[in-house]
């Protein structure tokens, strides 16, 4: 992290929120608006975008080195963090347990297993996996290029009823959890031993040397095993449902974490809320609202942040814009509370935000 000048300080920050304790605000610059800053490498040049979608993201030296040249560009006011990303798309994990991808210019999806029968035989991570060796020789290609001066963020595994959806097709996992439950669960509790295996194969790549660990989605830093986790799918199933498939397993992923942020999808997993609140190894609980409706910055929101917050959890508050800051701050306090800020059109109003928000932080 020797990139991060007040690193000191924002490490304390972080540990503070995950104890409902302290504020955490990162404000995003577009790269563009930025760009008087001087660069932390002379040498780093962001790399021609490929035409190739696959080389866009699976690449080793193009992501490396797209990833380099943004954290060495990036303007780092606050408690934001360079943290290098090497995600081969939300919800790897699948990748590694046979599925294959689909990748696009600006999506990557995974197609349920070409071999359905697979799944009535246990689910086990194989290191052989291609996708797996390709999606190590990324983080080591980037632990490479970072040489100490910012952290490589562990990959957007994702977990349970999600992968079991990518491996099986979510039509077809639908019918699975009313027809043949048990089946479901198994599967699951495979899925569950897998991501232990991958994220401690990942971690001991990318750990700082006090053993911390950075999660680039979402931009988290956290003492030990740190990790956003989720479940998308709580948008297609009952609150019974998610009782009886999501939450034991969601619960010992967050017991042997030792620091969870739920990452809570849009108005229709609201619904879910009051479980996800009974988990007691969860830690916070992120929402982000779905496209159409008023952003995570807005009053509407103000109550159900209080709520998880009320409810001993930490929270992150997404697509804050300036003005609505203090409203928010007013409204739900700052102890446990991570504000991602974006809407910040240049360099003046980043430097103008930096003042409001240092009134907000403990002395």
């Amino acid at each position: 992290m020797r990139w991060k000048e007040n690193w000191a300080e924002s490490r304390e920050h972080f540990t503070r929120w995950w104890r409902r304790d302290g504020l955490v605000v990162v404000p995003w610059l577009p790269l563009e608006a930025g760009r008087t800053e001087p660069s932390r490498d002379a040498a780093a040049v962001r790399p021609a975008r490929p035409d190739d979608p696959t080389v866009l993201h699976a690449d080793p030296a193009f992501v490396a080195a797209e990833s380099h040249f943004l954290n060495a560009s990036a303007v780092l006011a606050l408690d934001a963090l360079p943290i290098g990303r090497v995600d081969l798309g939300p919800g790897s994990l699948a990748l590694y347990l046979g599925s294959e991808p689909g990748f696009a210019p600006d999506t990557v999806w995974f197609h349920p297993l070409a071999d359905q029968d697979a799944l009535e035989r246990p689910i086990r991570f194989d290191p052989a996996n291609p996708w797996w060796r390709r999606q190590v020789e990324m983080v080591d290609a980037l632990q490479a290029k970072a040489a100490g001066n910012y952290a490589v963020g562990m990959p957007d595994l994702i977990e349970n009823l999600d992968i079991l959806s990518s491996l099986r097709g979510a039509q077809d996992l639908m019918m699975d959890l009313v027809e043949r439950p048990e089946w479901a669960r198994q599967r699951i509790a495979e899925i569950n031993a897998c991501y232990f295996e991958v994220y401690d194969a990942l971690r001991s790549r990318i750990a700082l040397p006090d053993g911390s660990t950075c999660f680039q989605a979402f931009h988290l830093w956290g003492p030990g095993r740190t990790a956003k986790v989720q479940c998308d799918a709580l948008a297609m199933i009952s609150p019974a449902m998610f009782a009886e498939f999501v939450q034991p397993a969601l619960a010992a992923q967050c017991d042997w974490l030792d620091h969870a942020m739920f990452h809570l999808d849009g108005t229709q997993a609201i619904p879910h809320l009051d479980g996800l609140l009974a988990i007691p190894g969860l830690d916070a609980i992120e929402f982000t609202p779905q496209a159409g409706v008023e952003g995570g910055g807005h009053e509407r929101w103000w109550p159900l942040y209080r709520r998880i917050l009320d409810a001993g959890k930490s929270v992150q508050v997404v697509a804050v814009r300036p003005h609505e800051m203090e409203p928010l701050l007013n409204a739900i306090g700052t102890h446990g509370v991570y504000v991602m800020m974006g809407g910040i059109p240049d360099l003046a109003t980043l430097r103008e935000v930096e003042v409001m928000v240092r009134r907000w932080y403990p002395n």
